[in-house]
Formats: C-alpha cells, structure tokens, sequence
C-alpha cells in the first residue's frame, strides 16, 4: 500500500483540519510513493521508540507527538527524524487533530471518568487554521456530567483505563462530584475554562502548582497523571483503530513507549 493511500485514512481518524494553527502536524518525513507494509503507532518518537521502529521494519511511524516542532533550520545529523529520512521511515503526526476529534484523546479521558455522552461538549473552541472552518461542537477539552459519586471512586475508576497505579490528586477525595472537565496533556491553560463551566473536578496531565491551589480554593478538585500517561490509552485506542482501517498492513502498538518519568 503506498503511503499516500495511507495519509487520507489517518486523515479520517484524527482530520487535521481540526489541528490548532501553531502545530505540526500531518506527514512530516516521509516519500508519498513509498511502499508501507508496517506501521508503528506511539505517543513519542524517542530513541527507544526509534529502535523498535528499527527492529519491526517499519516503513511508518505515527508519533501523537510532533517528532519536528519548531521550524527546522539546520539538519543534526544526530536527530532521531534525520535518521528516519536516511533509513526510509515515514514519520506523521495528528496530535492536537486527535485531541479535537470525536473518539480522541480527550473523549477517552472523559469516557474514563465515566463523562456521559449525552451533554458532553468541548471547553473551548479550538484555534482553526487559516482558510478553514472551525467544526461545530469541535474543540479542546471535554466537559460533562457523571453520576454523583466521590472523588475516590472516580479516580479508582480512571487508573486503571489509563494503566496506572498512581495519579497526583489535590483536593478532598471524600468530594463528591457531579460535573467533570478533561483536558489531555499540558491541560492546565484550560483549568480556568473549566471552572467556569461549574465542574467539581478538572482532570489533566500536567497543571502549575499555584493553578492547582487555586482551584482547590474555589472547590474545584485536580487530577492531574503527568503529561503523556493522560494519551497514552487514548493513542493505544487510535492505533487499534488505525489497524481496523488498514487491514492489509500490519500495524504495531509502541511496546517501549513510556512517560519520562516513572515514581521512584
């Protein structure tokens, strides 16, 4: 299957029309004509990850995380993306795509906070890129309500769906809570979103200190897993579907992909 037969299905999951306009996404490395018969689906392109890439074969890797951000000026031989190019491997990304789209990160870490679907909305309107138009409905966060419960129970709940055994918690965890806002990955801009939508509890990735004490001040309870542990089911989930949509190649689930930082 060539690459570029590939690009418009990946397109379909995560549309990268709903990417906010500062990021980079989309095919970043990589030949349209090429032949793709294995793809490797991880939330960081790190020298692990790049190492399994090696050792499967792979011709794609999918990277939540853009492996080129800022703009590239000058070529380090020893960038991970610069020995893609020589090796051959295609490297995309639909990061915040897949954060804005229904099924994505964010409804994922809703779904495991047991958010219901009916009511559920974003917490803010996404930033379009120029010369598009901005979905209705779509957006960063997700916002809703659950069956009134205490904080212990939900986050019982929500280790276990992200594969964890710990969470930072700030707050009362005998609180009990009936509205909900996430925000996967460095959520915490949207921290003030979220309380002004009236929810109890504001689960995230990462959140600055001082927001977490503020928001405890105004009853608002914090969740927060470190920045990648609140995508990764949500990226594990995509790459199934990814192999769903592209049946005739064979598509891996990073087995070295892992936050940074483990609980020493």
């Amino acid at each position: 299957m060539k690459l570029r037969d590939v690009l418009p299905i990946l397109d379909e999951l995560a549309p990268l029309r709903y990417a906010e306009s500062w990021d980079n996404v989309g095919l970043l490395v990589g030949d349209p004509d090429a032949e793709i018969r294995k793809v490797l689906v991880t939330v960081d392109y790190s020298d692990l990850v790049a190492e399994e890439a090696r050792a499967r074969g792979v011709e794609l890797v999918v990277a939540y995380h853009p492996p080129m951000f800022a703009a590239v000026k000058r070529v380090p031989h020893d960038a991970l993306w610069a020995d893609a190019i020589r090796r051959g491997i295609a490297l995309y990304s639909p990061h915040t795509a897949l954060d804005v789209a229904p099924a994505g990160t964010n409804d994922f870490l809703a779904d495991a906070c047991g958010i219901a679907t009916v009511g559920r909305r974003p917490l803010r309107a996404f930033a379009a890129r120029p010369g598009t138009t901005e979905p209705e409905g779509i957006g960063l966060g997700r916002v809703g309500d659950v069956a009134a419960e205490p904080l212990a129970k939900i986050v019982a709940r929500l280790k276990p769906a992200l594969g964890l055994e710990y969470v930072l918690v700030a707050g009362s965890l005998d609180a009990v809570v009936s509205r909900v806002a996430v925000a996967a990955g460095a959520g915490g801009e949207l921290l003030g979103d979220a309380v002004r939508e009236g929810a109890e509890l504001f689960v995230t990735g990462e959140v600055r200190h001082h927001d977490a004490l503020s928001a405890v001040r105004r009853g608002v309870a914090v969740v927060a897993t470190l920045h990648s542990n609140s995508e990764r089911s949500a990226v594990r989930s995509f790459a199934s579907r990814v192999a769903e949509r592209l049946g005739a190649l064979e598509v891996f689930s990073s087995e070295r992909d892992a936050d940074p930082f483990v609980v020493a």
